[in-house]
């Protein structure tokens, strides 16, 4: 795989559910008290602002990179992509907006949420994005929640327009351990599992996720495996910068 296509993958990855789990300071002990949603006991993650440093490793190629994330609640998701001894590229997410920068290819995109499922099949909302980036489990609306128990696990399936979503709490730790995306319409796939939890902060968290992604491709299916890591994340009240700036010769995609 060539450099360019490699940062790309790993890109496009983050905008599809690359999870993003804490590993924080641990406090005082104690049991924290799910919430109720979609009649399952759900401990979810909050904050204001996230930061976190980890790395992504893809399966089949063998390269790895290290990846910056930072979060702002509701209005912003950043990514900053380092690989081969600098920054290979550069993400930020509103609930309306993408940009890419891809210093590999000195290419750019700015676009709406419909450039990305025009150009890349790439389906999802700012808010599915952002809670399934930190393993926090998405509540649906009554009418359109499938609820099943399996065994330790508990099925929630939901619609939404041309996705289904299918989440997996373990009834042990009150935790997403597994989520599932389909695109209705084309067929594409995508699921991330979150593994080794810890306590920290009387909650559990996922220090690691597997994300897996399949495209039909004629009468087969292309699929990519992408391992993430972390090895230091933090939240605060203090306000972080979101910084992308475009250089004067990429050229606009």
């Amino acid at each position: 795989m060539s450099r360019s296509r490699y940062v790309c993958a790993l890109g496009l990855s983050l905008l599809v559910l690359i999870g993003c789990q804490k590993k924080m300071v641990p406090g005082a002990s104690g049991a924290i008290a799910p919430e109720n949603m979609n009649n399952i006991n759900v401990v979810n993650t909050d904050y204001t602002y996230l930061t976190a440093k980890g790395k992504l490793q893809s399966e089949h190629s063998n390269l790895s990179a290290n990846l910056t994330i930072r979060m702002k609640k509701n209005e912003v998701i950043w990514a900053s992509v380092q690989a081969f001894g600098f920054e290979a590229a550069r993400l930020k997410v509103t609930p309306d907006s993408v940009y890419i920068v891809n210093r590999l290819k000195e290419e750019y995109l700015i676009g709406s949420y419909e450039v990305l499922r025009q150009r890349y099949n790439v389906d999802v909302d700012f808010n599915t994005l952002q809670e399934i980036l930190i393993g926090n489990f998405v509540p649906g609306e009554a009418d359109k929640v499938k609820l099943e128990q399996d065994g330790p696990m508990q099925h929630v399936r939901t619609l939404r327009t041309n996705l289904q979503l299918d989440q997996f709490v373990d009834t042990t730790r009150f935790k997403l351990k597994r989520a599932e995306v389909r695109n209705l319409q084309n067929k594409d796939y995508m699921s991330v599992d979150y593994q080794d939890f810890e306590d920290v902060n009387g909650k559990p968290f996922a220090m690691a996720l597997l994300l897996s992604i399949q495209q039909p491709e004629g009468n087969s299916a292309k699929t990519s495996v992408v391992a993430v890591k972390h090895r230091q994340v933090s939240t605060s009240e203090t306000s972080l910068d979101f910084p992308f700036s475009v250089p004067s010769n990429h050229e606009r995609k």
